[in-house]
């Protein structure tokens, strides 16, 4: 998602989505590595996603600090 000077209700509520879905996996995928160890591929889709929550937190952070 492109950076915008402030972001739109359907953005916002588009972001809290993707934020609550990527958190639920990771969360799945922590209580899974109990009793599997994660393989390379999930080692891998589980980093991408810490990623993605971390420019979501930025990109919100950015526009709470612009009200």
């Amino acid at each position: 998602m492109a950076r915008q000077s402030r972001l739109n209700s359907q953005q916002l509520n588009d972001l809290s989505d993707e934020l609550a879905a990527l958190l639920k996996q990771q969360a799945d995928a922590r209580l899974m590595e109990v009793f599997i160890p994660m393989s390379e591929q999930e080692i891998k889709a589980f980093d991408l996603r810490t990623e993605r929550i971390s420019k979501i937190h930025v990109i919100l952070s950015e526009h709470d600090a612009k009200r």
